[in-house]
């Protein structure tokens, strides 16, 4: 039987506690996960949550709370982290903008399960969404996709908030290199970066 570290959550044996440092920010970061990632050893949204303790995940079988939800997202001030038709680059959007901005939504899972999600939950298609027009290249190797601009969810929370606050986020980065250097999984599983 496989122990867990407690306090982050991961197998003992690849426990990154000690990697861990607090990010600080004004924005209320609220990550909608697939109920398929929560139980994915590389899921970088506990990541997330690790770095950022005011951050929480949505899980999208919680019928109660992603039913809350809406009624915490406001159209002036939520951001949600979703390419589509409609989204707007954050990083060309007007500063007075992203000013209003205080609640930072992501969703966490396959861009498949993200369309699902979306498609799932409709109210999410009226907010304000953002995409990365000149995000950085990601660095994240022990998952696969085939699109070629992807990044994690712990790599687009980053960027999103250093687009929003300018606030330091080397502390998400460091968690996901020390994820990824304790990861024992085998190398042909890597990504080439």
């Amino acid at each position: 039987m496989r122990l867990y570290c407690k306090k982050c959550g991961y197998p003992e044996a690849t426990c990154i506690c000690a990697h861990i440092s607090t990010v600080n920010t004004s924005l209320n970061i609220i990550i909608i996960q697939h109920e398929k990632e929560a139980y994915h050893a590389k899921n970088t949204a506990r990541l997330v949550s690790l770095c950022i303790p005011t951050s929480r995940i949505v899980l999208t079988n919680d019928a109660q709370a992603m039913g809350s939800l809406p009624n915490e997202c406001s159209l002036e001030h939520t951001a949600l982290m979703y390419p589509s038709d409609t989204s707007m680059p954050i990083e060309r959007t007007a500063p007075e903008r992203l000013k209003q901005l205080s609640t930072l939504l992501l969703i966490d899972g396959s861009w498949k399960q993200a369309f699902g999600i979306v498609k799932q939950h409709p109210w999410l298609a009226t907010l304000p969404t953002f995409h990365f027009s000149s995000a950085p290249t990601s660095n994240y190797a022990i998952r696969h996709t085939k699109l070629e601009h992807a990044l994690s969810t712990l790599e687009a929370t980053a960027y999103s908030i250093s687009c929003l606050e300018k606030t330091d986020v080397s502390a998400l980065h460091e968690a996901q290199c020390a994820l990824q250097k304790h990861w024992q999984g085998p190398k042909s599983h890597r990504r080439q970066i």
